[in-house]
């Protein structure tokens, strides 16, 4: 089990950003071992199952909260939730996080009158948890760009690259634009580079979104970097966190 404070660490939910008010984070990662033994058998025979995780996340709410309203009380219970947490240096691009498609199991909410709601949610995955990378950052891209290179690894035929793409808030500026995220792979010092996987177009008329795509191996690069294209003849910004990992095809 691993703990992490406020102070160390930034948390997503989908494509909101909850680290300002949450005390602390507990992420378990269970591997049950199913009992098979059969009557003739000397000892007992066991099987590997199959590999989960809880994530808790403790908090103090108010009416000035991000998100207070429409999160808490309304989308908090809802399943398959994108669940971002950066330990460490947060969401500084290198470093490293999970990433999570979780369900909720647990979501009390106490306060008394005119104090702050502590809430305490309890997430449950069966899918893989994801030790992710942060491949790019920035709240106000305005023009294309390429990010870093990581050696985030080679792919086996049973693995799979997971690409998390943020859209934090709705374009900033004027005007008409088109963003396209894409995740390309290569060797090192990028002499060949291909795109890998490629994001929804993000426009004008985004709103606050996520989305959670996959590109199956086996892949022998082991290089990997985000590039943003931006085209059009306005003036918009789009506040991104794009993350990627791999993770077990399942």
């Amino acid at each position: 089990m691993a703990r992490l404070h406020p102070k160390d660490a930034d948390i997503y939910l989908d494509e909101l950003d909850f680290s300002a008010v949450v005390n602390n984070v507990d992420i378990a990662v269970d591997n049950p071992l199913g009992d098979v033994t059969a009557y003739a058998d000397t000892h007992q025979v066991f099987v590997e199952g199959k590999p989960g995780f809880t994530i808790d996340v403790n908090g103090l709410w108010s009416p000035s909260s991000p998100n207070y309203d429409g999160e808490i009380f309304t989308d908090l219970t809802s399943q398959t939730r994108q669940l971002g947490i950066y330990p460490e240096t947060p969401t500084t691009t290198g470093s490293r996080g999970f990433e999570a498609t979780t369900m909720v199991t647990r979501s009390p909410t106490l306060a008394d009158f005119g104090e702050v709601i502590g809430i305490n949610v309890t997430w449950r995955g069966e899918t893989p948890l994801v030790e992710s990378w942060v491949m790019y950052k920035n709240t106000a891209i305005g023009a294309t760009a390429t990010g870093t290179a990581y050696q985030v690894g080679a792919l086996s035929a049973t693995q799979q690259m997971v690409s998390v793409l943020r859209l934090l808030a709705a374009p900033g500026g004027a005007g008409s634009n088109d963003c396209v995220v894409t995740i390309e792979s290569d060797t090192v010092g990028f002499p060949s580079a291909v795109t890998r996987i490629t994001h929804a177009t993000l426009n004008q008329a985004s709103v606050a979104l996520f989305e959670k795509l996959t590109y199956n191996g086996a892949q022998t690069d082991d290089y990997w970097r985000v590039v943003v294209t931006i085209t059009g003849a306005g003036t918009r910004t789009f506040n991104l966190l794009i993350c990627i990992g791999i993770a077990k095809i399942t």
